[in-house]
């Protein structure tokens, strides 16, 4: 066991200074220095140090991962053409090699970040096994825990990602690897595959992109004479356990359908801003009641940028520096944890006794004075901007310590390089060949 000694911590509900925390997977005891003693612990000195729980990423594209310094041609109209001209020529490519070692080295990077948790959307031309090849990267290797889901698209062959989907989700109910139901977007879903979808659902959730951008609203309005959100209800595709990403371009009709299936809501304002699709519109989801979480769209590896951005473009959209709180991005924060917390049947995001052990420890030595009812003003101006965690606690194993991984992974950054120009290489020399339909 290990026990962290002379600490203060926060989990967006609690603060308290002076505590020792002893550990293995999970939380066992918390008690003031004044009563500790050391019945054999590994002990971990947190003077000058701030504990946290581990960030949960509510949406990530592992597969984006070796997009980073590919040259490609790239001259976008809109956000139809941002899809063409990269990331489907992109996943097209992906077999399993390369499945794995994007996700391992993606994974990685979150990590070193204070990720502990990754709930995943999956594209790529190899379907079958590689949700397997992610778990195995991510969960088995790495040590930390995923939601996986294969996106779902009629630019796939729709029979065998149903099927990925489906057996994924049988088979991992564990508590640190699930699955969800993955989806691309109404745009690349047709009637027929999203009847299929309906009658195999089962009761899981969804994991959708929903109006990311306005063209996957006017596409729906086009062809079905409705709205995406409305679509996805008329196919019995909304419960507590479906996730929403983006709603960009949501209206209220659609908002209201989401709050009546307890829907949850992943925004992703970093990529949103990178592919200039719009702001969605938190603040309101959330005064409709509606379950916001936080992800990346796998564009950056920090949470904590996440949030600021977050935080000060909402202040942008409601055109006031009081329209969005501090207090509105903590239900956000804690609402992630909520989400993943429901599916693992875990207490992630907590730092109590009997709860797992995800944790990241930072350098934190504040200027001014510091209360419980601060705390947070203090975590999001002066440690989220610069955010790099010292140890990252994953199961109750150190997976980070001095701001470096325990395990050489110089063997898998050396694979990764050749992987990534393999693909590289096939995307320059096939690349132009391949078409959509959309």
């Amino acid at each position: 066991m290990y026990a962290l000694i002379n600490a203060r911590f926060y989990d967006y509900k609690d603060y308290r200074e002076n505590v020792s925390i002893i550990f293995d997977d999970h939380i066992r005891i918390i008690k003031p220095m004044s009563e500790y003693k050391n019945h054999g612990y590994m002990e971990v000195d947190c003077t000058g140090k701030l504990v946290m729980p581990g960030f949960v990423s509510g949406h990530t594209h592992l597969y984006s991962t070796f997009a980073r310094g590919m040259a490609i041609e790239f001259n976008p109209k809109d956000f139809l053409d941002i899809l063409k001209q990269l990331w489907w020529k992109m996943d097209h490519f992906l077999d399993l090699d390369l499945v794995y070692h994007s996700a391992f080295m993606g994974a990685l990077e979150q990590l070193s970040s204070g990720t502990t948790t990754l709930i995943d959307h999956h594209a790529s031309g190899s379907i079958r096994g590689s949700l397997h090849m992610i778990k195995k990267a991510v969960v088995d290797e790495l040590g930390i825990r995923a939601i996986l889901a294969f996106e779902t698209s009629d630019r796939f062959n729709v029979s065998s990602a149903i099927e990925e989907n489906l057996d994924f989700i049988e088979h991992n109910h564990q508590k640190n690897s699930d699955g969800l139901f993955g989806m691309h977007a109404s745009l690349s879903l047709s009637d027929d595959t999203l009847t299929k979808i309906s009658g195999k659902l089962n009761g899981a959730g969804i994991h959708v992109h929903v109006a990311e951008s306005m063209l996957d609203e006017e596409d729906c309005l086009t062809k079905y004479g409705m709205r995406v959100v409305e679509r996805l209800e008329r196919f019995k595709l909304l419960n507590e356990k479906s996730l929403l990403v983006h709603c960009t371009h949501i209206d209220e009709t659609e908002m209201d359908i989401i709050k009546k299936h307890g829907s949850t809501i992943a925004v992703n304002v970093t990529s949103n801003l990178n592919n200039a699709v719009g702001i969605s519109q938190i603040k309101k989801f959330l005064d409709k009641g509606i379950r916001v979480i936080s992800g990346n769209d796998g564009l950056l590896p920090s949470q904590p940028i996440e949030y600021l951005n977050i935080y000060y473009l909402s202040h942008l959209l409601g055109k006031s520096p009081v329209a969005f709180s501090l207090n509105d991005l903590r239900t956000i924060i804690n609402n992630t944890y909520e989400y993943a917390n429901e599916i693992f049947k875990t207490n992630l995001g907590c730092i109590k006794e009997g709860a797992e052990t995800d944790l990241v420890i930072i350098d934190f030595n504040p200027y001014t004075p510091v209360t419980k009812d601060n705390i947070f003003s203090h975590v999001f101006f002066g440690a989220f901007p610069n955010f790099r965690p010292e140890k990252v606690i994953a199961g109750g194993k150190i997976l980070i310590e001095n701001y470096k991984t325990k395990e050489n992974y110089q063997e898998k950054f050396s694979l990764a390089i050749a992987q990534s120009e393999r693909l590289w290489k096939i995307i320059g020399k096939e690349g132009k060949d391949v078409r959509f339909k959309y």
